[in-house]
């Protein structure tokens, strides 16, 4: 009998430490403790280590430490010379971050449409929506999965437009044998608290390009502008530069660069854990697993699976979650709603650019139906946690919980 007319739940494991997230040892507390001790809660040396060293893991020329990933991916638009009427080609579904930066830019969000097999931007829909004013793409590697980047890549180099990378969700993660974040123009990361490394707060652009890297010094790192090459056209606002304070607190970049030497190994675990649900989720009535091609390795900041109502009738999407949460299932409805679909976007009254500003060539119209892909995958989507630190058994009560509300007969479900 379901849980949710009475019977026993299918999960029974208490969850608190599979989940538990982000992992804080002593050696963190020992790395802000010690500047502390020193008095570096400004200025330090700790943000520049911390650049050395994950320029290197990439295996880029620049990185550049913010204090959050949108000021990381506002730094690139701003580097990449987006401004007043210039139009970036961006997906729906991402968090808002993404996008907003965008505005700051006074450019204009052309929304596309994402692929359902990934999540990811469709590369054959970019192509789509480039115009004259098209000045970048901003790529998402939406819950960890890489996109197809030789093929937006391909269409970037045809059409002379930078290439962003959101890598947010996606640190460690590889597209054939590249890492995730150095393959565009400039790559953008976050460090907030759900990510695959952390350091409370913080952000992180890295870019092979020094003209971007200047850039985006210029825009929010003031303190660094006097000591960039004597030959660039940059250090000369160091007195007043573009009003923005971006730097990385000193003791959020110490927790970083701890994090940093073990990415790897907590990806690899959790990884396993999810290939594992996966593996044993295959084949169950109702849902939709993502598969992961071959040459990419990715991450799993979130674990999504589609639902599939047309094979179980009865029930709703909500009626279904329901039963799988009375069993002791942690799932939700995708939270991430499509933004194109939202009033700053509709109503367009927030400011006079970039929606009505006379740089603008055309009119961009956001509503109900533009990306139907997008509209309809979004309401597929479900998410459940992903596990970093789970055991088996608690994974195979969670596969044992799909299945038991999957398999129970129309008549015993509560509707």
């Amino acid at each position: 009998m379901l849980a949710l007319n009475g019977g026993e739940r299918a999960v029974t494991l208490d969850d608190t430490e599979a989940s538990r997230w982000p992992i804080i040892t002593d050696e963190e507390i020992d790395a802000v403790t010690d500047l502390l001790k020193r008095g570096e809660i400004s200025f330090s040396e700790e943000p520049y280590k911390f650049e050395e060293e994950f320029s290197r893991y990439l295996g880029v020329k620049y990185a550049l430490m913010c204090n959050n990933g949108t000021a990381a991916i506002h730094s690139a638009f701003f580097a990449a010379g987006v401004g007043p009427g210039d139009e970036v080609i961006a997906p729906s579904l991402t968090f808002w971050a993404t996008v907003m930066p965008i505005l700051s830019c006074n450019a204009v969000p052309v929304f596309c449409e994402v692929d359902p097999k990934t999540c990811c931007i469709d590369p054959e829909d970019v192509e789509r929506r480039i115009t004259p004013q098209t000045k970048a793409i901003i790529v998402v590697h939406l819950f960890g999965m890489p996109a197809e980047m030789d093929e937006i890549i391909d269409i970037a180099e045809d059409h002379d437009i930078a290439v962003i990378e959101d890598a947010s969700h996606a640190h460690g993660a590889e597209y054939k044998g590249r890492k995730i974040g150095s393959i565009g123009d400039i790559g953008c990361f976050s460090l907030q608290a759900s990510k695959m490394m952390v350091a409370g707060e913080g952000g992180i652009l890295v870019t092979n390009n020094r003209e971007y890297y200047e850039r985006a010094v210029a825009l929010g790192h003031y303190e660094r502008l006097p000591h960039l090459p004597s030959d660039s056209k940059y250090r000369k606002y160091h007195v007043a530069h573009f009003g923005y304070k971006y730097r990385i607190h000193p003791l959020a970049a110490a927790i970083g660069r701890v994090q940093l030497k073990y990415l790897d190994e907590r990806n690899k675990e959790r990884n396993g854990n999810m290939e594992y649900l996966s593996s044993n989720l295959k084949g169950v009535k109702g849902i939709e697993l993502f598969d992961t091609p071959p040459y990419v390795e990715r991450t799993y900041w979130q674990y999504e699976i589609k639902y599939r109502s047309e094979e179980l009738k009865a029930f709703s999407k909500d009626s279904f979650i329901e039963a799988l949460r009375a069993e002791g299932v942690k799932i939700t409805a995708e939270r991430y709603q499509p933004l194109h679909l939202q009033p700053i976007f509709n109503e367009r009254n927030i400011r006079r650019c970039p929606f009505n500003c006379p740089h603008l060539k055309g009119k961009i119209i956001c509503r109900e139906g533009d990306l139907p892909i997008t509209e309809k995958l979004q309401r597929r989507l479900l998410a459940l946690p992903a596990f970093p630190q789970a055991r088996r058994k608690l994974l195979d009560q969670y596969v044992n919980a799909f299945k038991k509300v999957t398999t129970t007969e129309v008549k015993e479900w509560r509707l």
